[in-house]
């Protein structure tokens, strides 16, 4: 919905959007916690592939919108198949750079099409935040 609106207001004012499309974020995948909430992008433009690397980030935020340096989080990914099986476990996880962000990054793979949970737990480095646990649904393409 966040992509669609801004362009059916464009179209219905006769602006053109064609050039606009591929500068759009692309962030399909948003979890909020109690006071933490993340924002979680996987490569191919958030569908992810069976049997490929899909590199992955997450970009930390405090309720009410203020960033949290990925380096205050100790963090720890996980990633299950739809029998609650767990497929990854404490990925190991670099600080990256996303347009003016810090953000937490690591590769999945993913075995098999279907559905997966990825989850992502942290506390705080500096006691600025509560721990917390999101969960992002997943589907896989063949």
């Amino acid at each position: 919905m966040h992509r669609i609106l801004p362009i059916f207001i464009l179209s219905v004012l006769g602006i053109s959007v064609t050039p606009l499309v591929g500068a759009l974020p692309s962030i399909a995948y948003r979890q909020m916690a109690s006071t933490v909430g993340a924002s979680m992008h996987l490569e191919p433009h958030d569908m992810p592939r069976a049997k490929q690397s899909s590199p992955t980030w997450f970009v930390l935020t405090q309720r009410g919108g203020s960033l949290i340096p990925a380096g205050n989080c100790a963090c720890q990914v996980a990633v299950y198949n739809s029998s609650h099986q767990v497929i990854a476990q404490s990925l190991p996880l670099s600080t990256v750079l996303v347009e003016t962000h810090q953000a937490i990054s690591t590769t999945m793979n993913f075995p098999n099409p279907g559905t997966y949970t990825v989850v992502l737990s942290g506390r705080s480095k500096d006691e600025s935040f509560h721990p917390f646990e999101l969960t992002f649904p997943v589907i896989v393409s063949p």
